[in-house]
């Protein structure tokens, strides 16, 4: 499993239905995180628990009064933040050859489904205001990135 997630100060997704017609399904506003989830086929049974922790948990927050480029010592839990949580199976593509990504590492979808919404309630059960993108959908993500703060999260 995989996460690129972003400290914002605001993120949405929007999906395209089939009358063509654009809704916005999720948005946050800062403090917030934007986290793009992968779920690969050979991931241990725990790794969403574990993904969960790290979302909740990681220091990615500077404290009070300090600016953006300050010290990060707070998560997205303790300074009482919003996750906006978008399924990317795209991060398990593999690149080391050719010029075609790979995504036989991806979970397939209708067993990553279920995976992502895990993390979603997982998040839910600790507190933290989650919003979603649309599972399988053709989505738009939209994000204005603080400081720009980014890390990459592998369970």
């Amino acid at each position: 499993m995989k996460a690129v997630i972003s400290t914002v100060s605001q993120a949405s997704v929007d999906v395209r239905d089939e009358s063509g017609e654009v809704r916005r399904v999720g948005e946050v506003s800062g403090p917030a995180l934007l986290a793009l989830i992968g779920s690969g086929k050979d991931d241990d049974a725990d790794a969403w628990e574990t993904m969960v922790r790290k979302i909740a948990e990681l220091r990615l927050f500077p404290a009070s009064g300090e600016p953006w480029g300050g010290q990060r010592d707070l998560s997205v839990e303790e300074v009482g933040g919003s996750v906006l949580v978008v399924s990317q199976f795209t991060l398990m593509g593999k690149t080391k050859r050719g010029r075609r990504p790979s995504w036989s590492e991806a979970t397939p979808g209708p067993a990553a489904e279920p995976v992502i919404e895990s993390i979603v309630q997982g998040l839910r059960d600790r507190g933290i205001h989650v919003e979603t993108g649309e599972f399988g959908a053709d989505m738009q993500v939209s994000s204005v990135n603080e400081g720009p703060y980014t890390v990459l999260v592998e369970c």
